[in-house]
């Protein structure tokens, strides 16, 4: 397995599929094959060539997907078919990735990672972008 590998499966797993703010905005895989350790706000600041001064909020996975990956009442199909996907990509990336964390970086304009360890070595992840005001 190569982290070209983990790329394309994670490319795969979000392929069509939008991440919700005020406005919507498709994921993008990316790896990073020369990182090493365990992700941390400052090296994803740098890799992302976010500015450095930039404020970055850490949490969980789960915090950012669980919510999205649930199922309402009020769904249609194609909520539905988003909620699966999240569901899909929640488990894809435990698999996938180890200390996968999210960090998001900014202020109103929000980049947001989601970083982990290849198994092959490196960092994989995905990224979009999150208005929050």
């Amino acid at each position: 397995m190569t982290p070209s590998d983990t790329e394309a499966a994670l490319a795969a797993a979000v392929a069509g599929l939008m991440y919700a703010s005020e406005t919507d905005a498709p994921w993008t895989a990316f790896v990073w094959p020369d990182a090493e350790g365990a992700p941390t706000a400052e090296a994803v600041k740098k890799r992302g060539r976010c500015p450095a001064k930039s404020p970055v909020a850490q949490q969980s996975v789960e915090e950012l997907l669980d919510p999205l990956a649930e199922e309402q009442d009020w769904f249609g199909e194609a909520e539905k078919a988003d909620a699966a996907k999240y569901r899909s990509l929640r488990d894809l990336l435990r698999e996938r990735l180890t200390d996968a964390t999210v960090f998001k970086v900014g202020k109103v304009k929000v980049a947001v990672y989601i970083v982990g360890r290849a198994k092959e070595g490196g960092w994989a992840g995905l990224r979009t972008t999150a208005v929050e005001t």
